[in-house]
């Protein structure tokens, strides 16, 4: 390895460093904000490195280090074993994972520089742009109503765990994950329709009495008979749902969305997204094959495809984004060029928040972020672009210039 290509990467490693530990010290000037500013934008991973590092669970686990190692032992570790390679060309950036070992290092040295100097200020919400945690807005959780053929409504999150009801035709278990658990009875000539409905700020998951698994996102709905007869399996899906269907060749499965879509599956893992307020409604495919028909047509899927339903008709998307699909199925937000009207949409379904712009804006975002962690933080990456700010003032967020 050449030494001053890898003497090059070491000085813009450690400028990095810098930045970030002066950001979380609140000393960085204007023009150092706008050159970490510029880096943070330059790629995901410097987004969700920026984002580790700045968490202040990772701060307060550098605090505690320090108080066992000396500060020569720090700058010593500093110094050595740091080996970083050359800078490529591929996204304009050296191995990000080694700015990591750079900037904890200089984020653990710089807290012992102001645990002797004095206290470091406080996180304040005019310095961070962010509302005291007492003022910020949670995350959604597992939350979800059981309507049953009798119109009975049971608040799912005030169940404990075992055997909710039964009712003709069902026996229904939640158990200790929260999930809701349908036995499977022989013999069943008729039975009841149930309905698991999630409001804004919720999420719930359900096996159906086949041991077809459904993951219903926030503000959705599933309505599903609760045992399948030998006439085959149908069920109806408002908003957002990912599905694991249990493979019956004699009995195929069908999704019937509320804005007229059916997806056909024998046994297959897929996502369907049909929320009213979206212009148009995403299927996506992760494995096995689904047929969908609308009143102007139909297409077949195979793993890794993706339809985009618009005005009843059905198209295959050029360029599936399989990640922002399903991301929120693994528990965390993807925007890959995503708009921010888009973006404010999620926000409002998951976070159950009102958003009212007062600005007109054609950005689009590229990030991920767990969908744990507070409203403020998510928004606190947009804000990092400087060209969109957010105010959030209970349960209503403002977009502004």
């Amino acid at each position: 390895m050449n030494s001053n290509s890898a003497d090059h990467s070491d000085e813009k490693a450690y400028r990095v460093a810098y930045l970030i530990a002066g950001y979380i010290r609140k000393s960085l000037t204007e023009e150092e904000h706008d050159e970490l500013d510029a880096w943070v934008e330059g790629s995901d991973e410097n987004m969700k490195l920026f984002e580790e590092l700045t968490d202040e669970k990772h701060i307060e686990a550098n605090l505690a280090w320090m108080d066992s190692v000396q500060t020569e032992q720090a700058l010593k570790k500093a110094k050595e074993g740091l080996a970083f390679t050359p800078e490529k060309k591929v996204k304009n950036t050296i191995n990000w994972r080694r700015y990591a070992a750079a900037a904890s290092i200089i984020l653990a040295i710089a807290a012992i520089f102001f645990l002797r100097t004095g206290p470091v200020p406080p996180r304040t919400a005019v310095a961070d742009n962010l509302p005291p945690p007492a003022l910020d807005v949670l995350p959604g959780s597992e939350r979800a109503t059981l309507t049953l053929g009798d119109g009975t409504i049971i608040d799912l999150q005030k169940t404990i765990v075992g055997t909710i009801k039964a009712d003709e035709g069902a026996t229904i278990q939640k158990n200790a994950e929260g999930e809701l658990m349908y036995a499977e009875q022989t013999d069943i000539k008729e039975t009841s329709y149930h309905t698991l409905a999630t409001p804004k700020g919720g999420q719930y998951a359900l096996t159906l009495s086949d041991g077809t698994k459904v993951w219903l996102n926030a503000e959705s709905s599933l309505r599903y008979p609760a045992q399948f007869t030998d006439t085959g399996r149908v069920v109806e899906l408002k908003g957002e749902g990912f599905f694991e269907v249990a493979k019956d060749k004699g009995r195929p499965f069908l999704v019937r969305t509320t804005t007229g879509e059916e997806v056909k599956v024998l046994g297959t893992q897929f996502n369907v997204m049909a929320y009213g307020n979206e212009e148009g409604k995403k299927i996506t495919l992760v494995e096995g094959r689904i047929r969908i028909a609308t009143q102007n047509g139909g297409l077949t899927l195979k793993p890794g495809q993706q339809a985009l339903v618009e005005k009843n008709d059905v198209r295959l998307a050029a360029h599936p984004d399989m990640e922002a699909a399903i991301g929120w199925k693994r528990g965390e937000f993807v925007f890959h060029d995503a708009d921010i009207y888009a973006i404010m949409r999620q926000v409002e379904r998951w976070y159950d928040v009102n958003v009212i712009f007062r600005t007109t804006s054609s950005e689009h975002f590229n990030f991920s972020i767990s969908r744990k962690e507070p409203l403020s933080k998510l928004l606190h990456l947009m804000e990092l672009t400087g060209k969109i700010h957010f105010k959030i003032d209970q349960k209503t967020v403002y977009v502004l210039p």
